[in-house]
């Protein structure tokens, strides 16, 4: 961050219209959600050291918190793994070990959080609900973060095997499929063509539309 010049103009606006919205207590309750998982027992170290940074009992996130403990990726790397505990092992042990050259650590963590955001995908996340790597790595639009994985939350809740806390999350609307008998389709057809039928009571009484009208006539 202390590499990039500061945002003037309309840029230095817009940014200030979005960090406006940043709510520091739906990122808290997004950062709990994360420390009531329940990780796998072959989770690396690294990822549980940095998501035990998050406090148990955060009810408030100010933003450059929210920003430090999601950066690295390696939080994000650890919520995926309590979700689907053989997703990280894809992208190699590696991946989610902290380099001690920056420079490979800075490549790291863009490539944990672009991974995220395939897994949300990949988890029924809508487009309109994610984010991109530079929102959250260039701290350019946390709001959407939050959006994203309160999203991730529902959806995530949704799916069989969930092993977090139950009703944390709004519940997902699912499908409410019905089943009738053919007698029953048969006298729902009945009906319809008795209401398409009926013509009772409509008349054109009233209508002059396209008819033509006199000088005498009253409207």
């Amino acid at each position: 961050m202390e590499y990039r010049a500061t945002k003037s103009g309309l840029s230095r606006e817009v940014q200030n219209r979005i960090n406006e919205k940043y709510n520091a207590e739906e990122a808290a309750k997004v950062l709990k959600w994360i420390r009531l998982l329940n990780p796998p027992s072959s989770i690396s170290d690294d990822l549980v050291k940095a998501a035990q940074e998050i406090p148990e009992d955060i009810t408030s996130a100010p933003s450059e918190d929210f920003y430090r403990y999601l950066k690295s990726g390696l939080v994000l790397g650890y919520l995926m793994a309590c979700l689907k505990p053989d997703e990280i092992s894809r992208f190699g042990a590696n991946m989610w070990k902290v380099s001690d050259k920056p420079i490979f650590e800075t490549n790291r963590q863009r490539e944990r959080i672009g991974a995220f955001i395939n897994f949300c995908q990949e988890m029924g996340v809508g487009s309109a609900s994610a984010f991109q790597t530079d929102q959250l790595y260039e701290m350019t639009n946390l709001p959407q973060v939050v959006i994203c994985l309160s999203q991730l939350g529902v959806e995530a809740q949704a799916k069989p095997g969930y092993n977090g806390p139950e009703g944390y999350w709004v519940h997902r609307h699912t499908e409410n499929k019905r089943n009738f008998t053919d007698e029953q389709l048969k006298q729902g057809e009945s009906v319809m063509r008795l209401q398409m039928a009926y013509t009772g009571g409509a008349t054109a009484s009233g209508v002059s539309f396209g008819a033509r009208r006199n000088v005498t006539d009253t409207f």
